[in-house]
């Protein structure tokens, strides 16, 4: 568990998902693409808890963790999967739908500041897109 990056805080135009009352306040995003279970993890309940100073706190997670996030009064995104990617095959074009999707994401709420649980979102789905390295077997 690290912190991502702090961004200024701000006016947020383009942050078309707060109200007008949200867009002066505090935003944090937590990226928790890793979160495998049902429930929130050690990690992202002690996250969310830090967090909690800010007036809008919102999950990037895999569909999976929703249900947990919204039973709790949480915001929250949902990116597919490693699953759903791997099975979907080559014919997909997913770095690019990602690349767009994480930019999208942070546009829409304009979070002052970053976190995340597990590895950043660019170099998860990295992982994911290219395999296993291989020089890392021999």
């Amino acid at each position: 568990m690290r912190s991502l990056r702090i961004l200024g805080a701000a006016n947020k135009p383009d942050a078309v998902l707060l109200t007008e009352q949200r867009k002066r306040g505090s935003v944090a995003l937590i990226w928790a693409l890793d979160e495998t279970a049902e429930h929130l993890s050690a990690g992202l309940s002690e996250k969310l808890a830090k967090l909690s100073g800010f007036e809008t706190v919102v999950v990037v997670c895999p569909p999976r963790l929703f249900s947990a996030l919204r039973s709790e009064g949480h915001f929250f995104e949902t990116l597919p999967a490693p699953d759903d990617i791997r099975r979907s095959g080559v014919s997909s074009n997913w770095e690019l739908y990602l690349r767009r999707r994480i930019a999208r994401i942070r546009k829409n709420w304009g979070p002052d500041f970053e976190a995340v649980v597990g590895p950043d979102p660019e170099v998860y789905y990295e992982t994911i897109l290219n395999g296993p390295d291989d020089s890392a077997l021999s």
